[in-house]
């Protein structure tokens, strides 16, 4: 069996022919070499192609993170600013409470927690040394944060409006004004009876003046009783709620009073008279806390 093989080549002419002995383990060398040079000539072509198209995924990817860190940037100054108005919010609520003098019996780390975020998430600084995805982790649990906020300060905004409204209606309903115009003839307490000359319990005070001067209404109120009380002459009671009452006597006959009758703050009333057990013009005058009759003095401001 032949150890070689032999190549002739054909040269130009007259030269002859040239014979190359190739042994046949070198054949199978060079085949060997030729099919591996091949192959890797194909994975090489292969794994570039996927090397560029990862390269263009890659690309994508970087093109995607910097718009996503845009829209980071462009949440966080939105939340800041958001951060801020609450901020705002949650101070002016606390103004409105110490204008008011209202107590809200809930402790500052209760009413107000989170807030104050904005300087860590919203300024930027960290945004170099967080990853997004930690930074897109704060920004959702800073605004989840940020909506417990705001419900709890529509509360304390809800409690507040309710306590300053219940005030309003109070200093509404509560006399702060004098009924009429004149000077006061009799105080309230004990005093020596102009009838009797007997030591007795005045329970209002008597504000004289003209027959006929207007009485007005020294705060907001109902119009509960309107008869002929005896010595108390013509008589008229407003209840102005929370438990105060005011009570008028010795007046003039009106047929311009009516029982349920809503009367307001300087609304006029009723007429300075001389009816019942009198010894001249003027108003009996009281005032009623919770059925107790109080000092009307109290309750005539201005």
């Amino acid at each position: 069996m032949k150890s070689h093989w032999t190549i002739l080549i054909l040269s130009k002419e007259n030269e002859g022919i040239k014979r190359i002995k190739v042994s046949v383990p070198l054949i199978f060398l060079a085949v060997f070499v030729f099919v591996a040079l091949a192959g890797y000539s194909c994975f090489s072509g292969y794994r570039l192609y996927h090397l560029r198209t990862d390269m263009s995924r890659i690309d994508q990817i970087k093109e995607m993170n910097k718009d996503q860190s845009r829209q980071i940037a462009v949440l966080s100054e939105k939340v800041a600013g958001l951060d801020e108005e609450m901020s705002v919010l949650r101070s002016f609520n606390r103004h409105l409470s110490e204008l008011a003098k209202v107590d809200l019996n809930t402790p500052e780390e209760i009413i107000g927690v989170g807030g104050g975020g904005s300087d860590a998430i919203g300024s930027g600084q960290g945004t170099a040394v967080l990853t997004e995805k930690i930074l897109t982790r704060k920004l959702h649990s800073h605004i989840k944060q940020l909506g417990d906020d705001v419900s709890i300060e529509k509360e304390v905004s809800k409690e507040l409006l309710a306590q300053i409204e219940r005030q309003r209606s109070l200093m509404a309903h509560t006399p702060s004004a004098w009924p009429t115009r004149g000077w006061i003839t009799s105080g309230f307490g004990w005093r020596n009876s102009p009838f009797t000359g007997k030591r007795e319990f005045h329970k209002g005070i008597d504000i004289a003046s003209r027959k006929g001067t207007p009485i007005y209404a020294p705060a907001d109120g109902v119009v509960t009783s309107y008869y002929n009380n005896g010595g108390y002459g013509n008589f008229l009671v407003i209840n102005h709620g929370f438990g105060i009452v005011s009570r008028y006597a010795h007046l003039l006959k009106s047929n311009d009073i009516r029982v349920g009758q809503r009367v307001h703050k300087g609304e006029k009333i009723a007429f300075l008279g001389n009816s019942g057990r009198s010894t001249g013009s003027h108003v009996h005058y009281e005032i009623l806390v919770n059925g107790i009759h109080v000092n009307p003095k109290r309750y005539m401001l201005k």
